[in-house]
C-alpha cells in the first residue's frame, strides 16, 4: 500500500498555475507584440509612404522595434514584478528575436535556421548564467516553439540548401 504525498501548501501556485499560464499568457503576448508591429507598421507606411508602400523599408522596422522590445524588457527584468509575469512577458521580445533573425536571413534556409537555433541557445546561457527559475525555461521554449513556426523558412523544394537541409534532419 503505497502512502499518498501530501502536496505542499502553494504546490498549485508553484507548479502548475505556471504550467497553465505560461502558454496562454505567451500566446496573448506574441499576439499582442505582433499586432504592436503590424498597427506602427501600418501607421508608418501610410504616413511616410502613402504613395509608394513597397518602398517602405520593414526590415528596418522589424529590427529597430524588437531592440526596443529587448531593451523594454532588460528594463522590466529590474522591476519588482512577480517573476511569473516577467517570465510570460519575456515571450514577446524572445519571439520577435527569433521571427526577426529568421526573416532577415530568409532566402538563405540552412543559415535561417541556425541563426534562429542560436538564438535560442543564447537565450537559454542567459538564464542559466543569471540563474533564472524553471518558468523562465518554459516560457523561453514557448516563445522558441512559436517563433520557429512562424519565421520557419518555407522556400521552395528544388533549392539546394533546403535539399541539404532535408537530408541533414532525415539522418538524426
Amino acid at each position: 500500500m503505497q502512502k499518498e504525498i501530501p502536496m505542499k501548501k502553494g504546490g498549485f501556485r508553484s507548479f502548475w498555475l505556471p504550467l497553465l499560464v505560461i502558454p496562454v499568457g505567451g500566446l496573448v503576448t506574441i499576439a499582442l507584440t505582433l499586432a504592436l508591429y503590424v498597427g506602427l507598421y501600418l501607421s508608418l507606411e501610410s504616413l511616410f509612404f502613402a504613395n509608394n508602400p513597397q518602398g517602405f523599408p520593414a526590415d528596418t522596422l522589424r529590427r529597430w522595434s524588437t531592440l526596443a522590445l529587448v531593451g523594454l524588457y532588460l528594463l522590466l527584468l529590474r522591476t519588482r514584478l512577480p517573476e511569473l509575469l516577467k517570465a510570460i512577458l519575456m515571450t514577446g521580445p524572445l519571439a520577435a528575436v527569433i521571427i526577426t533573425t529568421g526573416h532577415a536571413l530568409y532566402m538563405k534556409p540552412v543559415v535561417s535556421i541556425a541563426a534562429m537555433f542560436a538564438m535560442v541557445i543564447i537565450c537559454v546561457v542567459l538564464l542559466y548564467r543569471y540563474k533564472k527559475p524553471w518558468i523562465y525555461y518554459y516560457a523561453g521554449a514557448v516563445a522558441a516553439l512559436i517563433g520557429l513556426i512562424y519565421a520557419w523558412p518555407r522556400p521552395h523544394l528544388n533549392e539546394p540548401g533546403f535539399a541539404l537541409l532535408v537530408q541533414l534532419l532525415s539522418r538524426l
